[in-house]
């Protein structure tokens, strides 16, 4: 048994402790339980962790939202844990890449690039991004949306980025609001029933092909 006295009310943990705490169930004498988790295993409840934070936003809970943001970094840390016991990285490692991103993506505010409306600074974020993962296609853009997001989530992504880059032409009729656009998706998601097809499905499928004819 690990011996740990619990903190007085009033007192904080800090964040170096609660990573000790993850560290310890993780060792011979903790938890048999978090011993066999692995990256894949916790797949699952980082979605769901994640998700969970995002309803405490949208119910706007300061309390709930608090709790769940802790839910979140414990998914990050016990995530760090592992691969520091596989030998791949230390979370000293995932936070020097975040930094080192955020003043690369930055150049506006660290570097000697301009930025007067927040479209300007995405616009300069989506320039470094691509100049900082090396892609010299607009195809190699696509294919690093990743896979596991829900089809349509994946499909704008795309269609932003098809856009930005001036490969789609085709004039298309704009939405006048956010009802009617959720109608049309509706009414889509109702035939795809009646046809007895899967429309997440063939999204998915549908925007394969369309990532593979681009350059």
């Amino acid at each position: 048994m690990i011996q740990m006295e619990p903190k007085q009310p009033g007192e904080r943990y800090t964040f170096q402790e609660l990573y000790h705490i993850i560290e310890l169930l993780r060792s011979p004498e903790g938890c048999p339980w978090d011993r066999e988790q692995t990256h894949e295993s916790l797949i699952k409840p980082m979605l769901e962790e994640a998700y969970e934070a995002v309803d405490a936003i949208e119910k706007k809970s300061p309390e709930k939202l608090c709790e769940e943001l802790g839910d979140v970094l414990l998914q990050v840390i016990f995530h760090t844990i592992l691969a520091k016991e596989e030998g791949s990285f230390a979370f000293e490692d995932v936070t020097d890449r975040c930094a080192r991103k955020m003043l690369f993506r930055h150049s506006h505010v660290f570097g000697g690039d301009a930025a007067a409306t927040a479209g300007e600074a995405l616009s300069n974020w989506e320039s470094r991004k691509l100049e900082e993962k090396g892609f010299s296609s607009l195809r190699q853009d696509l294919e690093d949306i990743p896979n596991v997001l829900p089809a349509l989530m994946r499909a704008q992504k795309a269609a932003k980025k098809i856009r930005k880059a001036g490969s789609d032409r085709e004039e298309l009729p704009p939405f006048v609001s956010e009802q009617e656009l959720g109608a049309a998706l509706y009414q889509i998601c109702r035939q795809a029933d009646r046809s007895g097809l899967d429309a997440e499905i063939a999204l998915k499928h549908y925007l394969e092909g369309v990532i593979q004819n681009e350059n």
